[in-house]
């Protein structure tokens, strides 16, 4: 892609709303030490030299977006808890549009602890619910997006499966986005795509790929295989799957498919990454 082109796009970013719909959770990192073994049973003693609250799931894609210059609207359902608060005061500190984040008393908003000595995620705790939202929730997300969307330029789907984007939610965002001419992007979880059915675009990895088709990705065959297999299945403009090292493959409904090529970087921990081809993606199509 030329430069030139690259550039014009950040430079429009502020220009475009954005609306990710999804599950919003905290990602909490206690960074330590680990040299000795515990005397009350065989497990490491983790001496804790720095805390740190990030945004995630759905909210590390609202702050990649806000990264990248754009105004951002959130959409989701949150617990009547600290870390709700918490994350509405990130999103607040942001300038975040919060307005169609709703409280359910009877959830837990989602908090990720993860303990990480000498650069190795070691455990991670998890706080969460995992049913699906009520009916009256589901109802104020609905009436929101079809209230509040027609300002934005892109919705983006962060599906993490905690609750919150169940069949009604997503058939209104598909239903809303494809009579309103705006891309909606999804980053899928589990293996039943056609949950995403007429959505533009979705962004598996390969492994998801591989779950949701039962094809074992392994050459440029069956990699072409699962991607027709998804595309046709979920009824998708496109396909998007992110394969680590080996870059991205695009695939159109049309049957173009173009192989992206990365340059691998040696890291520890790759929490997120799939947050950030969605955000950028989502620019993109914006």
């Amino acid at each position: 892609m030329d430069r030139r082109v690259v550039e014009s796009l950040f430079a429009s970013a502020s220009e475009i709303r954005a609306l990710v719909v999804g599950d919003l959770m905290l990602d909490e990192y206690l960074w330590g030490k680990a040299e000795r073994i515990s005397p009350e049973a065989p497990v490491q003693v983790v001496d804790v030299k720095r805390e740190e609250l990030r945004l995630g799931g759905a909210g590390n894609v609202v702050n990649n977006l806000i990264a990248l210059g754009c105004q951002v609207t959130a959409c989701s359902i949150i617990g009547d808890d600290e870390n709700g608060q918490l994350l509405l005061e990130a999103f607040a500190a942001r300038g975040v549009d919060t307005g169609g984040i709703f409280v359910d008393p009877e959830r837990k908003t989602s908090k990720k602890t993860r303990v990480v000595a000498s650069n190795q995620q070691i455990v991670r705790i998890d706080r969460e619910t995992r049913a699906a939202i009520s009916a009256e929730s589901e109802r104020r997300l609905v009436d929101y997006i079809q209230r509040s969307a027609n300002g934005c330029r892109v919705i983006l789907v962060s599906d993490y499966l905690k609750g919150v984007l169940t069949q009604g939610v997503l058939s209104a965002i598909v239903e809303f986005g494809r009579g309103a001419g705006i891309p909606v992007v999804v980053d899928p979880k589990g293996t039943d795509y056609g949950r995403y059915s007429g959505v533009t675009i979705l962004t598996p990895n390969r492994k998801e790929a591989e779950a949701a088709t039962g094809i074992a990705i392994s050459d440029e065959d069956s990699l072409c295989n699962a991607a027709r297999h998804l595309l046709d299945g979920a009824a998708l403009d496109a396909l998007l799957i992110t394969r680590s090292e080996q870059g991205m493959s695009l695939f159109m409904g049309d049957g173009k498919t173009e192989h992206i090529p990365t340059v691998a970087r040696e890291v520890f921990d790759v929490t997120g990454a799939g947050d950030t081809v969605l955000a950028v993606l989502g620019l993109a199509l914006a």
